[in-house]
């Protein structure tokens, strides 16, 4: 609260909720909102494209779950007639900034500083993003939220007159309350035994090593199969030419799903595979972990202080360890020490821990 008892207001910018298809930061940025909304210590307002939002349509815009309808009655009725964002309220952006200084004091989100740690595994457009425009953003910064500490880490040695006044800011999982009895009433998911890998298909998530390692004795003689969720990525096509036909009844390929599609074949799998080089956080593997699955992921980046106990890691670049590791989560025995883990380790990511770090920002 503020010295005459009021709630300190806050604008946030609800850019990212314009995708139609919400994954990563689109989901980032709704549960955010929905973290300070819940702690009841704030007075949000809405932004988009520099100009205010009714609290109705952010509202509309969440219930469908797809920012296309926002999208278009903005494209259609313009810029004109929208008030811009109250300098004097502070401005908080869930992820890169659509142009610094608009308020006078603003907070940016870094999700991911892969473009610079490797740029190799990224357009050149993102990388050239990143050399230039993410300093002077960050420069209009009073300060500048991480997803995770591997995050803010490489922040801080690529900027390290950033390190003052960067903090973490960490997501939860908020599946929705009708999931499970939706579940419940449909026909059981039959895809024999199978584990998931979620993630856009592209370099950097580094789904070749898994195609590689089905070769591998220990893997190509198990009856695991394996159901990659995600949105075909730069490059994908070069990645998927590895994988041979009589390979190919082990692995589906699903594309992009919904929400509930995902929740049910996370929930029948036996555990999560992230394979990725690099992370800036990984909420699939929080995601998978609050429905009691044990994560097999790359000893990299986030992946060790998001998965903490409730995981077994491997080396992303040796087939060997994958392929031990492997062998290791499809023990029942394992995967049974691993569940109460896995449980435990969703639940230290809530609302509350997503909410504070914003509102100690503000003094609220």
């Amino acid at each position: 609260m503020t010295r005459d008892g009021a709630r300190p207001r806050l604008t946030v910018d609800i850019g990212p909720l314009l995708e139609d298809q919400w994954t990563g930061i689109s989901v980032f940025t709704r549960r955010l909102m929905g973290a300070l909304e819940a702690s009841g210590r704030v007075d949000l307002g809405f932004s988009v494209r520099l100009g205010r939002l009714d609290a109705a349509e952010v509202r509309e815009t969440i219930r469908h779950g797809s920012g296309a309808f926002l999208r278009a009655r903005l494209d259609r009725d313009g810029d004109a007639g929208r008030a811009p964002p109250d300098p004097a309220v502070p401005l908080l952006y869930p992820s890169v900034k659509s142009q610094p200084g608009i308020a006078r004091r603003e907070a940016s989100t870094v999700h991911d500083m892969s473009t610079l740690v490797m740029p190799e595994t990224h357009d050149e457009r993102n990388v050239d993003h990143h050399l230039d425009p993410l300093r002077d953003e960050l420069s209009t910064d009073e300060t500048v939220f991480c997803v995770s500490e591997a995050t803010r880490r490489a922040l801080c040695d690529t900027f390290p007159w950033v390190a003052p006044r960067a903090r973490l800011l960490m997501q939860y999982v908020d599946w929705p309350a009708d999931f499970p009895s939706y579940d419940r009433n449909l026909p059981a998911v039959e895809l024999g035994r199978y584990a998931v890998v979620i993630g856009t298909i592209e370099p950097r998530k580094n789904l070749d090593l898994l195609l590689r390692a089905m070769e591998h004795p220990s893997v190509a003689s198990s009856d695991l199969g394996f159901v990659v969720i995600g949105r075909r990525g730069w490059l994908v096509d070069q990645a998927l030419a590895r994988l041979r036909p009589e390979l190919a009844r082990r692995v589906t390929f699903t594309g992009f799903v919904s929400e509930f599609v995902k929740y049910r074949l996370l929930k029948a799998a036996e555990f999560l595979i992230l394979p990725s080089v690099y992370e800036g956080f990984g909420i699939p593997a929080v995601e998978a972990m609050s429905l009691g699955k044990p994560v097999l992921a790359s000893l990299t980046s986030s992946f060790p202080e998001v998965i903490g106990n409730a995981g077994v890691f491997f080396d992303p670049f040796s087939v060997d360890e994958f392929a031990a590791g492997l062998k290791e989560i499809s023990d029942a025995r394992r995967a049974a020490e691993l569940l109460p883990k896995a449980l435990a380790q969703a639940a230290s990511f809530s609302p509350g821990r997503m909410a504070a770090p914003v509102l100690d920002w503000l003094g609220a």
